[in-house]
């Protein structure tokens, strides 16, 4: 159970009442076993972020979405990729069974001319992942196809831990010094932490988000256990500059719950401000 609902006890039990009604409903749909997608529909009364933003926010969950052995990954890396793939994907490494694909920027950015082969690398991954010296050129790259939406928006990884002692290398063309080192280990550790996790885009033009938080066959207390951390994440300042970017409850509008294909059930809303007028003259008869 929830120990503490950073909404109330009122949302809580309003959160129980709604997650047991969607499961009471696609129960009787498609039968209690059936696995579908749980969403929470946040509604704000400000934006989240000044500017547009492509890089997915993680949060952290108490209970796990997924393992990183069910997905499809594909990882984009710098130009060459030897130094990465080798580390990556050699025998006994930490990552050898991460990836299904490992490309450059620029066999991505030759496939992405066929809009054939575009759509087919839509469908064959679940999860597109960039390092994050090269993540800034994908919206260019892979277009609206994954960026409508949030459709398939490419998450990013560091090859390495940051370190200002690291010893870095000369490319052969240029005397400027590289950093080429790639830590498996290091690396295991994010993909797990972003297939395990939720995650969303904060959005410079909207003030509506959807996060996933779990799925039909789940608990509600599952359910909302899980909500409460996204919320927290959401409001509480402790979490900037990642998150905490609405920094208190009162920037929130509503919260609701629900799949892709049934209404939403509430969860909150926040009460409106009634300002008292002095000179109130509601009980005159014009």
């Amino acid at each position: 159970m929830v120990s503490s609902f950073i909404l109330g006890q009122s949302a809580l039990a309003d959160g129980t009442k709604s997650a047991n009604s969607l499961a009471s409903h696609i129960g009787k749909e498609n039968g209690p076993t059936h696995h579908e997608a749980v969403y929470l529909i946040i509604n704000t009364k400000i934006y989240l972020t000044k500017i547009k933003d492509y890089t997915p926010r993680i949060i952290p969950l108490t209970k796990g979405l997924d393992k990183l052995e069910n997905k499809s990954v594909l990882l984009v890396t710098k130009d060459p990729s030897l130094p990465y793939r080798d580390a990556l994907t050699k025998k006994d490494s930490p990552t050898e069974d991460v990836f299904n694909q490992i490309y450059t920027l620029t066999k991505l950015k030759h496939i992405s001319k066929d809009p054939k082969k575009l759509t087919k690398l839509f469908k064959e991954f679940d999860i597109i992942v960039a390092d994050n010296r090269v993540h800034k050129f994908l919206p260019d790259i892979l277009g609206a196809r994954f960026y409508v939406k949030n459709k398939k928006i490419p998450f990013m990884v560091q090859m390495a831990k940051p370190d200002k002692d690291a010893r870095l290398s000369k490319g052969k063309k240029s005397t400027k010094l590289k950093d080429d080192r790639c830590e498996p280990e290091y690396v295991r550790y994010q993909m797990k932490s972003i297939v395990r996790n939720a995650s969303y885009i904060p959005s410079a033009t909207g003030t509506c988000i959807s996060v996933k938080i779990g799925y039909s066959d789940w608990k509600p207390e599952e359910l909302l256990t899980n909500a409460n951390d996204v919320i927290k994440y959401l409001v509480e300042p402790k979490f900037l500059p990642v998150g905490g970017l609405l920094r208190t409850p009162k920037n929130l509008v509503s919260v609701h719950i629900k799949t892709s294909e049934s209404i939403s059930l509430p969860i909150f809303k926040q009460k409106e401000d009634i300002k008292e007028d002095d000179d109130d003259d509601s009980d005159l008869d014009f």
